[in-house]
């Protein structure tokens, strides 16, 4: 049954996932016109609740920051008991206020608190867009009220995977969280956060999500943590056989380099023995191995100096080189993620870069790669080759997309900005990928910006020499 309930009696659910409501000025100036055209769902209310907080813990009687109706004096931030509690309709209530009503339309139902939580966010998940943030502080809400995730997943409508990835974004920082919603953060943001396994580093990125800043810094911290293992892993093997050092000595001879980047196998010297020692020095993206040498003579402080620069080149030779990369797999990463629906609306734009890569270029790509990119498996079973006609079959499903992959790939061979001697080089056929991409609403980094234009830090050495 339908009642007309006077608003000053109505308050707002103080579990109501939705924070902030939004302008409601255009709601009210309807209302005042039409009226509430769609009634409130309200539940009697059994307590007041804090305003500081908005907040209440029905069994101790008092709110998460030790508020109640009985402190003495009364919490200031106490709203005493009112006669119904909003589940459905705070909008609607906020603006019905405005607009000058005295009393909406109302229907009132019992239900208990859990059930309060679930409906007001499947309320809000199904008419607004909910933040991350809002939706997983309304599965905690849930739990904390008794809920098992396989009940909230079933109160809810969302897979109990979405519900336990939206509580696992409770374990980042809040405050950057709340920001990088504020910046437009996207759900798969999140999502990509969690190949991040280091909770800090995870945070460090998180200050990045809505920014043109994110992919770059996320793919990153991968490369970062995947070094940071590949480190531990090599370091354990050498310390069967040899000792860590902080800094190369005299009388050390180097042995072999071991990349942090790379899968090499450490193999043990066959003249490891209590008369042969090895040592072993860290670096950021490579392990050198040295043979204690006590017969080589002593390094002069210019022989020094000479190893140093070279030591210092090949660092940032491999910095560079890891970069580079990087750029190439975030250009390919968002072309393979563009729709062949986008592709259609971005045709135009592929033909023109499609016909610029066939005119006096020579960058091919081979059919093997041509199907490995759109997925296509060999016929021929036995020597797996591929042949043309098994493309040729492939390509009607989705032609646009794959001639948007064909040709982004025929102009992008892992281009980069270096030269032979890894020094900046300028190189236009990658300024046009960047174009062509930038069309398709690729966001350039500024480490790629920097890149492009010769003025990142690791160039900066190029002037010294």
């Amino acid at each position: 049954m339908i009642k007309f309930i006077r608003v000053d009696k109505i308050f707002p659910h103080p579990h109501n996932p939705r924070k902030d409501l939004g302008d409601v000025t255009e709601l009210a100036e309807s209302i005042k016109e039409s009226g509430v055209l769609q009634n409130l769902t309200i539940v009697p209310e059994e307590e007041g609740y804090c305003l500081t907080c908005s907040a209440f813990n029905g069994a101790a009687g008092k709110c998460q920051d030790e508020h109640d109706k009985t402190n003495s004096p009364p919490c200031k931030n106490w709203e005493p008991k009112g006669e119904y509690t909003v589940i459905i309709g705070h909008r609607r209530l906020a603006a019905a206020k405005l607009a000058g009503l005295k009393e909406v339309p109302c229907a009132i139902i019992e239900m208990d608190k859990k059930t309060q939580v679930a409906t007001m966010l499947l309320e809000n998940m199904q008419r607004v867009d909910l933040t991350v943030y809002e939706q997983a502080q309304g599965f905690q809400m849930m739990l904390e009220l008794g809920e098992s995730v396989t009940n909230i997943s079933e109160k809810t409508g969302f897979s109990e995977s979405t519900v336990r990835r939206r509580m696992k974004l409770l374990e980042l920082d809040q405050e950057k969280l709340k920001e990088s919603t504020s910046r437009g953060g996207t759900l798969m943001d999140y999502v990509e956060l969690e190949k991040i396994q280091d909770i800090e580093l995870r945070n460090e990125v998180l200050e990045k999500v809505g920014t043109h800043d994110f992919h770059w810094t996320l793919r990153n911290a991968i490369d970062k943590e995947k070094r940071y293992k590949r480190t531990s892993e090599i370091i354990e093997q050498l310390n069967e056989f040899a000792t860590k050092v902080e800094s190369r000595s005299n009388i050390l001879r180097y042995v072999k380099s071991y990349s942090t980047s790379s899968d090499e196998t450490i193999e043990r010297p066959s003249d490891v023995a209590d008369t042969v020692r090895y040592f072993y020095e860290v670096g950021q993206y490579h392990i050198t191995l040295y043979k204690e040498d006590t017969g080589k003579d002593i390094e002069t402080e210019a022989e020094k100096q000479g190893r140093l620069k070279r030591e210092r080149k090949e660092s940032r030779r491999v910095a560079l080189k890891e970069i580079s990369e990087r750029a190439y797999k975030l250009r390919s990463d968002f072309v393979k993620e563009i729709s062949n629906t986008k592709s259609r609306k971005n045709m135009n734009t592929i033909i023109e870069a499609t016909l610029y890569a066939s005119v006096d270029r020579y960058n091919r790509i081979s059919s093997e790669k041509l199907a490995e990119i759109m997925g296509i498996e060999a016929t021929e079973k036995e020597d797996k080759k591929i042949e043309w006609k098994d493309i040729v079959n492939h390509i009607w499903k989705q032609p646009e997309l794959y001639l948007l992959q064909s040709t982004y790939h025929s102009l992008d061979n892992k281009e980069d900005y270096l030269d032979w001697q890894d020094k900046y080089k300028s190189n236009e056929e990658l300024d046009y990928v960047y174009e062509f991409l930038k069309k398709l609403g690729y966001k350039m980094s500024e480490e790629e910006k920097q890149l492009q234009d010769g003025t990142h830090e690791l160039f900066k050495d190029d002037e010294e020499e």
